[in-house]
């Protein structure tokens, strides 16, 4: 069986400092930013006219994400005049905000991550809430992805490990997608599964450059990102990359009602959902540490009851969730309190 997109289009970085200031001046003419505080106040002067750019009162609409409610989202990216560009300056959130702004009004894309948590700049889906469940509307590619180490560098160091975890997770999807293809026939790509396991032994082995945030740490999580995408668009699915660590991270989500760091929540997760898999999680726990980035429950935010709960209610919770693909929960007919807290065990 032949891959379903051997070639697939990437959002392709620019690596370096003040990459703003190098960008053409028309896209400066009536910019609408997405954006938060603190990346903010590092740019606006870009965005001013002592920035040689445009009077940033007049002609730049700044709003600053505080959600991503669909009914909110699709609000206020219909209530800007004509514009020459969107810019989404800042976390996940102003990312994925101006990727639907300029996904709805076909609008030029600047994206310039302040934080390397989450993968929304690497990935064309368009994400939104609704309620405490994420959906993805629609799809669009950055004209500019501009990964800029002064910005990043100055977010806490916590939330550039975390970026760590959307590639950690490749150790349990490519369990669960295995598992998958012998259990039900569902097709699986050998050449995709090593390279993705290439891409984890990679960070695994590096993982002080990104736990002191130096620009070769920042780079490889970056490109590690670019071709995990790539490889998830190779075979028109997540299994590279995301599988049962991921569902159990949604599930934790859905019933706390709580907001998470969600590199973090992931991590927990991989070794919780790594346990329930059989599998060897030591190496990821070790990695961890190394890293700095601490993943045990308290830490995170999550109690061990709000856990235990949650991995109980997972094998109903993807059976529901009907677009999740096969993984070691829905294997199981049912997880009882005590098998639950058995895997527990193992890992904390």
């Amino acid at each position: 069986m032949g891959l379903p997109n051997p070639n697939p289009r990437v959002a392709e970085p620019t690596f370096g400092s003040n990459l703003l200031s190098a960008l053409p001046a028309e896209l400066f003419e009536r910019p609408i930013v997405h954006t938060q505080p603190e990346p903010w106040v590092l740019v606006r002067k870009l965005f001013e006219g002592d920035g040689g750019r445009t009077g940033m009162s007049e002609q730049a609409r700044v709003h600053m994400v505080t959600t991503m409610e669909h009914g909110r989202v699709r609000e206020v990216s219909s209530s800007f005049g004509p514009a020459s560009a969107v810019f989404g300056i800042g976390g996940g959130s102003a990312l994925d905000h101006a990727k639907y702004t300029a996904w709805t009004r076909g609008l030029p894309l600047v994206l310039v991550p302040s934080l390397l948590s989450v993968d929304a700049a690497f990935t064309k889906a368009v994400g939104v809430r609704e309620g405490s469940r994420v959906r993805y509307v629609g799809e669009v590619y950055p004209d500019h992805l501009l990964i800029d180490y002064p910005l990043i560098q100055a977010a806490p160091e916590l939330l550039n490990r975390a970026g760590a975890g959307d590639i950690l997770s490749i150790f349990t999807a490519l369990w669960d997608w295995k598992e998958a293809g012998a259990r039900l026939g569902e097709a699986y790509f050998p050449d995709v599964a090593a390279k993705s396991a290439r891409l984890l032994d990679r960070l695994l082995g590096n993982g002080r450059a990104l736990g002191d945030v130096t620009p070769e740490g920042l780079r490889l999580l970056a490109e590690q990102n670019v071709e995990e995408v790539r490889l998830c668009e190779m075979v028109g699915t997540s299994r590279p990359e995301e599988g049962s660590e991921h569902y159990l991270a949604y599930c934790i989500e859905a019933r706390t009602g709580g907001h998470y760091l969600h590199g973090q929540l992931v991590a927990l997760c991989i070794v919780v959902a790594g346990a329930a898999q059989g599998q060897d999680v030591e190496p990821i726990r070790t990695y961890l540490d190394r890293l700095g980035l601490d993943w045990r429950p308290e830490a995170v935010g999550v109690t061990r009851e709000q856990l235990a709960d949650a991995l109980c209610a997972m094998p109903a919770y993807v059976r529901e969730e009907k677009q999740l693909l096969p993984g070691v929960f829905h294997f199981m007919e049912s997880l009882s309190p005590e098998e639950a807290e058995a895997i527990l065990r193992r890992v904390l």
